[in-house]
């Protein structure tokens, strides 16, 4: 029986897409403490393929804590992300690897938005290009629904590079054991904390540092053309204002602006910091509104086409693999 089992299971196995997620002319080689040491330096430009790097080799140290400190290769990027596309249905590089398989299957969610390579540098670098206070203030930063931390560590890099040192840096997230993952990789970092809590309850804002807040990083928005209330992006503005209102004055967010419609297109809001994120009076509730357009850099855009600039970035047969984040 067990054989009939393990055949059956055999049958599901498929090969992950061909060849290294990213050409290997553009990645960059070495440790992520080193690309992180690097990309702090403000005399260093940030450009797609160091940030491809940036995310592949912290998805691998998301993944394998014990390697961090050690280079990561393109290889074993590529490896990991063809394991984590394939975890479902299976492939013979998880072959008796049980326990890399739970992990990638119950941090699934988390590990496809960092995965989704286009939009995550896009993000990353909408959020480098964000006015922050001077470096003689304190930098406080929080990430709701952080995940697996990426936008923290781009909150750190944004903070190191405009001369802040030691900034105070937040991750909020629901689910324990991403949380737990997250935050013991990013204190190895030096970067900051990630706490398990409910990001749409104001209780959870109480313990946080009493200084103005400088940077928000929430990206838990549904795709386009699903209605709000599938993330809990309205929720957590409305608990994040109610607690911190007055310190949110200076704060720099990302996303910007985000966009909504009745289902034709006929009403729309236009959710900013001016308004808490909560669209202003509009004929029914926000959270029953569509999800349209988010604003990066002071670009508007369908959420859809968030990515589209660092695409082709990707190696062709990986693109429909990985891009899974909205």
């Amino acid at each position: 029986m067990d054989d009939l089992k393990a055949l059956s299971l055999r049958l599901l196995e498929r090969d992950p897409p061909a060849g290294p997620v990213m050409s290997p002319e553009d990645y960059v080689p070495g440790s992520l403490f080193s690309l992180v040491a690097r990309l702090c330096r403000p005399d260093v430009p940030v450009d797609g393929p160091g940030l491809f790097s940036l995310c592949l080799k912290y998805c691998f140290n998301y993944v394998h804590p014990e390697r961090l400190g050690d280079a990561v290769t393109l290889e074993e990027a590529t490896r990991l992300a063809g394991q984590f596309v394939r975890r479902r249905g299976g492939t013979r590089s998880l072959a008796g690897q049980d326990g890399l398989r739970r992990l990638l299957l119950h941090h699934g969610f988390a590990l496809q938005m960092l995965l989704d390579l286009p939009k995550t540098a896009h993000l990353l670098t909408a959020l480098l290009a964000r006015p922050v206070p001077a470096a003689r203030e304190r930098f406080v930063g929080l990430d709701l629904g952080a995940g697996t931390g990426i936008l923290l560590l781009g909150q750190y890099l944004l903070a190191r590079r405009r001369g802040h040192d030691t900034p105070d840096l937040v991750g909020i997230e629901h689910l324990p054991q991403v949380a737990g993952r997250a935050h013991a990789l990013l204190t190895a970092l030096g970067v900051g904390r990630v706490v398990t809590g409910d990001a749409t309850r104001p209780a959870v804002y109480v313990d946080l540092p009493q200084d103005p807040i400088a940077c928000v990083t929430n990206e838990t928005l549904p795709a386009s053309g699903r209605r709000l209330y599938k993330e809990p992006f309205p929720a957590i503005c409305a608990a994040l204002y109610a607690a911190l209102g007055p310190r949110l004055a200076p704060t720099a967010f990302l996303p910007e602006a985000v966009w909504a419609s009745d289902r034709e297109g006929r009403s729309w809001l236009r959710l900013t910091p001016a308004n808490g994120f909560a669209g202003g009076e509009a004929e029914k509730p926000l959270r029953l509104f569509y999800m349209r357009d988010v604003e990066l850099a002071g670009v508007r855009m369908p959420a859809g086409q968030v990515g589209g600039p660092f695409r082709a970035l990707v190696s062709p047969p990986w693109r429909e693999a990985l891009g899974r984040r909205w």
